[in-house]
């Protein structure tokens, strides 16, 4: 068996414990929107997605608003039929949240992404990125 199976199992230990949840929201609420750390939270995922603790790959940690896609209620002489409707995002939060590490690290590629935990207001993500001349 590998150790990281080990890794992962304790992982999911620490997270089904409220106490732990609570320590990483606070953490994660008083950074800002965009912020690059030092190791991921959750090594075993890091690592299976493509993680390497060598240089050329970074881990930057992504927030994206939660929330429906609602377009305001429109009254000044319209059609009534449009209005009020809920719209599909065509690309996923995780998604959104791979968009805006790439627009901070431009040359970067990403390697993988993963969920990290949420809260009512926000979603966060880790994102792994590579140098272009890694991959």
């Amino acid at each position: 068996m590998g150790s990281y199976k080990y890794i992962h199992a304790n992982e999911m230990a620490l997270y089904k414990n409220n106490e732990r949840k609570k320590e990483i929201l606070q953490e994660v609420r008083n950074q800002p929107i965009i912020k690059r750390i030092e190791k991921p939270t959750k090594i075993a995922k890091a690592k299976t997605i493509g993680y390497k603790a060598k240089q050329g790959y970074i881990v930057v940690r992504v927030r994206v608003s939660k929330g429906d896609f609602r377009r305001p209620r429109q009254n000044h002489a319209r059609r009534p039929s449009k209005s009020g409707i809920y719209y599909k995002l065509e690309i996923s939060k995780e998604g959104i949240a791979r968009d805006r590490a790439l627009r901070v690290y431009k040359n970067m590629q990403v390697v993988g992404s993963y969920f990290l935990i949420e809260d009512g207001k926000s979603k966060w993500f880790e994102i792994v990125l590579a140098d272009g001349k890694k991959l």
